[in-house]
């Protein structure tokens, strides 16, 4: 079997997909709480809708770890706020900033 040079990242974006919906099966995303985030007392960046900042981030579903492709939607000094899409449902979650790594164009997590 050759291998699709059109587009090279696609057999690795189905494995990151695969891997989502095995750990979403162990339970729920979970996300930074209220007194970890500290909202009311930290600013908060929002990336503006016709923006695109992409990252690598760990997420956790239930006891399960993933690290996945994600869209950072928002920040503060300590944590980020990302959401993916998976099976036509938009998840969101905040995680600790030092669990996500930018990278510059979204192919670039499966290359």
């Amino acid at each position: 079997m050759g291998t699709n040079k059109r587009y090279p990242h696609m057999s690795m974006q189905r494995l990151e997909e695969s891997q989502l919906r095995a750990a979403r099966k162990r339970g729920p995303l979970h996300s930074l709480t209220h007194e970890q985030l500290r909202l009311d007392r930290s600013p908060v960046t929002i990336v503006p809708e016709r923006e695109k900042l992409w990252g690598l981030a760990w997420l956790r579903f239930g006891d399960t770890d993933v690290q996945c492709t994600v869209l950072v939607r928002r920040w503060t000094a300590d944590a980020v706020g990302v959401e993916l899409s998976l099976d036509d449902e938009v998840l969101r979650c905040w995680i600790w900033q030092g669990a996500c790594q930018r990278i510059s164009v979204r192919t670039e997590a499966w290359t």
